[in-house]
């Protein structure tokens, strides 16, 4: 008896401790009705969390606009809309392409790919330049622009000319050079501004109208000839020149100047240099926009 009497004490001992002092608060909380719609607004967000989650990943709508994506995509690779059959195979395959790129994703298997990532950079820099396009320039802007950058429409000096060509293959360098003099010589008596038989038959062209600088190296290369040739005089021929085929001689018929391509010769280049200039200067005032967002930190 007791011991039975010192265990009830015992327990009320218990219950007048610390734990009395935690149920208080605690069933309070449980009483105040605030509290209890915190618990129950964060029980609905959760659940609607999961339930929105769970409906992103367990439905696929195909819409008629992409049926009919599907149709104009068959029409425009093979010719014809596809068959009833086909047509059927294509949306199954559409399907299939959903769930397996839904199922990557719960998997998140788009993460730390770098041909993932490559694209995702490509279509924002397409997004971007979208963005960034200027709006249609004016007659001011445009030759205010040209003025600014006048050297970026330099032409160059062109020339026309014929040359006579004399091959090292056929009797050495020394004597090509000297059936080229010979050449010459009559050329000059004779009064001709082109004689292509009068040499050996050439692997490029003979004649050229209107040739710049790096036309007529990319035809001799960077040789004696591409270098002598635009210090002529139109009207005489002049030579032997060498190049890397053999030795030449050249008449020059015309030589037009080089300089500043007039405003109106180069207006649509002009507009188009601008659009870019303006494009470029807004993308990169995005860029460093987007930087503001963001601690950049690079190793040493």
């Amino acid at each position: 008896m007791a011991s039975v009497a010192a265990e009830v004490r015992g327990r009320r001992s218990l219950a007048s401790g610390p734990s009395r002092w935690l149920r208080r608060p605690l069933s309070w909380i449980a009483r105040e009705p605030f509290f209890q719609f915190i618990a129950l607004g964060a029980l609905l967000f959760a659940a609607g969390e999961y339930l929105e989650a769970r409906a992103n990943f367990a439905r696929i709508d195909i819409s008629r606009a992409q049926v009919e994506g599907i149709k104009n995509n068959y029409r425009l690779q093979y010719g014809a809309s596809p068959t009833t059959e086909q047509l059927s195979d294509l949306v199954d395959q559409f399907i299939k392409e959903e769930v397996f790129y839904h199922e990557a994703l719960r998997l998140k298997l788009d993460r730390d790919d770098e041909i993932i990532r490559r694209r995702l950079v490509q279509k924002y820099e397409f997004l971007q330049q979208d963005l960034g396009t200027p709006n249609d320039p004016s007659e001011a802007d445009l030759r205010a622009y040209y003025q600014l950058h006048a050297k970026n429409y330099e032409i160059p000096e062109r020339l026309t000319f014929s040359h006579v060509f004399f091959s090292i293959d056929r009797s050495g360098d020394d004597a090509a050079k000297a059936r080229a003099e010979r050449a010459l010589a009559v050329l000059e008596r004779e009064r001709v501004t082109r004689a292509p038989d009068s040499g050996d038959s050439f692997p490029g062209a003979v004649d050229y109208a209107g040739a710049t600088p790096t036309q007529v190296r990319r035809a001799f290369g960077a040789s004696t000839l591409s270098e002598e040739i635009f210090r002529m005089a139109p009207g005489v021929w002049a030579g032997p020149f060498r190049s890397g085929f053999g030795w030449h001689l050249v008449y020059v018929a015309a030589r037009e100047p080089g300089g500043i391509a007039p405003y109106d010769a180069v207006q649509d280049a002009v507009r188009r240099d601008y659009i870019e200039t303006e494009r470029s200067a807004r993308n990169a005032e995005a860029l460093a926009s987007l930087k503001k967002h963001f601690i950049i930190v690079r190793e040493p």
